[in-house]
């Protein structure tokens, strides 16, 4: 029996793409607003339905993940839509001064240097260790801030690709959570005043684990009522992390938003029942749910190659997009034609290493010099990911808006733009 595709996996705007590929060369990124626009609104409209706030004040705040699509023309769509930023460098705090946006920064192993930018320009602190606290105290020490966050290791995580789990005992990430309550005690002693938590425990949860999401805010509220009993605090906000799927294959399943958060409201209700809790503001830092499907890599066929299997070259690289070269990650590809003849093929890149194989054993329709290959999913953790190795520049981006106009938000990297912190 034939599995149906999911349309959220095989979309692309046609008419916006094929307006694209006539007016620029290949190859190039195109992101479609309406689609960002929609994205949003899904998951901020389905928590906001069952966090909808006291007089006027929404209990929840989105938070999105600037390392997911760090282009300022796409953020300022996802700002416009309610989000605040997710940062977890200085240079994506410096971004979001320029773009006028607070939020969270969640780094990891930061000298102070990396935190002071965060704090001045207004961010919550969301530390990665207690020991990290040494940073305010002391000759030259940073301010102590009112307000403070915790990221908690609990132990366990999950993701689709084992690298991207971030929790558990071979996670680099988050204070372990038997010594949760130490880290806020002690932050309680040098003065701060109010207390957030946090958990990130993996990448891209996929819909057949739509319970995970509310077994994670079981454990956190499990943590806060430890913490709450062994040191007073009040746990005042919750950031429950991202990793919320997205389909990268047409028989996946997308994830259901709604059933998400209403199993995250259940989950509150009973928590914060069960430990006689005041319920705190609930935040969530997507990244790839918000931009991964709005983005699409355009190329066009260089090279055939009949060997012990049929390649297609094609002018795009893994330097554009590395998921599948560092992560073997799949992603949909689609030859712009109208053909009934297929072949079974491999579409490769021009960098010299063997995993430039942004899509491996497809059947696709059969190829020809100067068609068009689009790769999907590419709005996140595609240009962002993407390198100089071979000294291949990267390449232009463009925005579909929704008035059916492109615009160029990024321009091509040229020579000069890869040597100009040197001499040549």
């Amino acid at each position: 029996m034939q599995t149906e595709e999911n349309k959220d996996v095989i979309y692309y705007p046609e008419a916006g793409i094929k307006k694209a590929v006539e007016e620029f060369e290949t190859p190039f990124f195109v992101y479609e607003e309406k689609r960002l626009r929609e994205n949003c609104r899904n998951l901020r409209g389905a928590f906001t339905k069952y966090f909808p706030g006291v007089d006027g004040k929404g209990a929840f705040q989105p938070l999105y993940a600037v390392k997911a699509n760090s282009n300022p023309e796409v953020l300022k769509i996802i700002i416009s839509e309610g989000f605040e930023f997710d940062a977890s460098s200085d240079t994506e705090v410096i971004l979001g001064q320029k773009l006028k946006v607070g939020g969270m920064f969640t780094g990891n192993y930061n000298p102070a240097s990396e935190l002071k930018v965060a704090q001045d320009a207004g961010f919550i602190l969301n530390l990665d260790d207690v020991s990290m606290l040494d940073f305010f105290v002391g000759d030259g020490a940073l301010s102590v801030p009112e307000t403070i966050s915790f990221r908690i290791n609990p132990g366990v995580g999950k993701a689709t690709i084992a690298s991207n789990v971030f929790a558990g005992p071979n996670a680099k990430y988050g204070v372990p959570f038997e010594k949760a309550y130490e880290a806020y005690e002690k932050a309680k002693e040098m003065g701060v005043k109010h207390f957030g938590i946090h958990m990130m425990t993996g990448s891209n949860v996929p819909m057949e684990d739509k319970d995970y999401f509310a077994g994670i805010i079981r454990k956190l509220f499990d943590i806060v009522a430890d913490i709450k009993n062994k040191t007073g605090i009040e746990i005042e906000f919750m950031n429950m992390g991202g990793g919320f799927g997205v389909p990268y294959k047409p028989e996946e399943k997308s994830l259901d938003m709604e059933v998400v958060a209403k199993s995250i409201r259940g989950a509150f209700d009973e928590k914060c029942k069960e430990y006689g809790l005041k319920e705190p503001r609930l935040m969530a830092e997507p990244g790839r749910f918000i931009a991964a499907d709005a983005g699409w890599l355009v190329s066009k066929v260089i090279v055939i190659k009949d060997s012990y299997k049929k390649f297609v070259g094609i002018d795009a690289s893994s330097n554009d997009m590395p998921r599948p070269s560092i992560y073997g990650a799949y992603h949909h590809a689609t030859v712009m034609k109208e053909s009934d003849e297929k072949e079974l093929v491999s579409i490769v890149g021009r960098i010299c290493e063997n995993n430039d194989q942004l899509a491996q054993d497809r059947l696709l329709q059969k190829c020809e010099i100067g068609d068009i290959v689009l790769i999907h999913n590419c709005g996140g953790h595609a240009f962002a990911m993407g390198h100089n190795y071979n000294g291949r520049p990267r390449h232009a981006e463009y925005l579909l808006q929704e008035n059916g106009e492109l615009r160029m938000i990024r321009r091509a990297e040229t020579f000069e733009d890869l040597y100009k912190t040197t001499e040549v």
